[in-house]
């Protein structure tokens, strides 16, 4: 079973679609490339870790900025008054999502998966929140159940979405997505010593199909 809330796919569901717009990932993320275009000029990438596996693991770091902001807000209420935590866990979150789709570590993409699961942040949550309701801290409390909603929901996406979307245009070149992509590809080829010499030609591809869905 699959929460509403939870991005994990349902196991009958394939790991992408490939359209004439693109990939869309199970997790519900749109790649504006191909499987052929990414197979032409990434195959021996594609090949070692699977297109399937390399759009989720795309798409846990695309989301890690939510997961450090849920995670990051309890322990800074632990730490500061309810607003100073909220501020500095948005203000983080905004950096984090303008920054992370050129700064790609796929060794940490596997305690990402883990850590961004509502099971896992659920728990967080309910042991931090029931120590600051028996301390009497219910102002703590109530932002812990707002900000867990805010960022989970992507409320907070949403709402910061005029200010990083420019800081994001102008640290790359390509959509967050697909940013985060072509640089998860770029780190496993160096991992593995592959060379990318048609790296460019998927980023030109990329953003023909960006420009026009602009029109």
């Amino acid at each position: 079973m699959t929460w509403p809330w939870s991005r994990r796919p349902a196991r009958d569901v394939p790991l992408y679609v490939d359209t004439p717009a693109g990939l869309l990932s199970a997790d519900g993320v749109h790649y504006r490339t191909t499987e052929g275009l990414l197979r032409e000029y990434a195959d021996e990438v594609v090949e070692a870790v699977g297109l399937g596996p390399l759009l989720l693991k795309a798409g846990v770091w695309l989301r890690s900025g939510q997961t450090v902001a849920v995670l990051l807000l309890p322990a800074l209420l632990f730490a500061l008054p309810w607003w100073a935590a909220l501020g500095t866990t948005l203000l983080l979150y905004a950096l984090w999502s303008a920054a992370v789709p050129g700064l790609v570590l796929p060794a940490a993409i596997p305690t990402f998966k883990v850590l961004e699961q509502p099971v896992v942040q659920g728990l967080v949550y309910i042991g931090v929140l029931s120590a600051f309701a028996a301390a009497g801290m219910y102002a703590a409390v109530w932002t812990g159940v707002a900000g867990f909603i805010v960022f989970r929901l992507g409320l907070a996406e949403r709402a910061l979405e005029p200010v990083v979307r420019p800081i994001q245009q102008s640290l790359h070149p390509l959509p967050p997505a697909d940013q985060t992509l072509r640089t998860l590809i770029v780190r496993e080829a160096l991992r593995r010593g592959i060379s990318l010499p048609g790296i460019e030609a998927i980023e030109d591809r990329v953003r023909e199909f960006w420009k026009r869905e602009k029109r």
